[in-house]
């Protein structure tokens, strides 16, 4: 009998270390972000929602739609529920009023980052001891499989 998984799920060379680390790390941060919305009351595609308005600024809901992979009227409902729980606040496009742009609260980063600064603090006992030319190199690689990934999600909309 042939085994129905692909060569990907075999270990060999030096990449496919690289990417089954890649994806044990995926599957820890979607474990950690399940678990970290509960805590903090709220689901987990909120929290995805938040961590995008507060990386982007003011963000509109079409382009916060786009970035989530989800239709408007989705993102809206989403961010009805941060706005009630304290998360965001909406505000009129002072270039556009037709436009309503979703902006991070500080009220309960202090709650969020309780719960972050732990794994701060582990990541960064990860990375001690590493040259700077190490990390320039988990760096560059952070941002080829980030902008990899964005790409083949991307691909799956088509």
């Amino acid at each position: 009998m042939t085994d129905p998984l692909p060569d990907i799920n075999r270990g060999g060379s030096p990449s496919w270390e690289v990417k089954d680390r890649y994806r044990e790390v995926e599957l820890q941060l979607a474990i950690f972000s399940h678990r970290l919305s509960a805590r903090l009351g709220i689901r987990p595609v909120d929290l995805q929602c938040f961590n995008l308005v507060q990386r982007h600024g003011s963000i509109s809901i079409g382009a916060l739609a786009q970035l989530l992979a989800l239709r408007p009227a989705t993102t809206t409902g989403i961010v009805d529920r941060l706005a009630e729980g304290g998360w965001v606040a909406r505000d009129r496009d002072p270039g556009d009023r037709r436009t309503v742009l979703v902006r991070a609260l500080p009220d309960r980063l202090p709650e969020l980052f309780a719960h972050l600064a732990p794994l701060g603090e582990d990541l960064d006992a990860a990375l001690d001891g590493l040259e700077d030319e190490e990390l320039q190199v988990i760096a560059r690689f952070l941002d080829r499989a980030a902008e990899a990934t964005r790409r083949r999600s991307a691909s799956l909309e088509e």
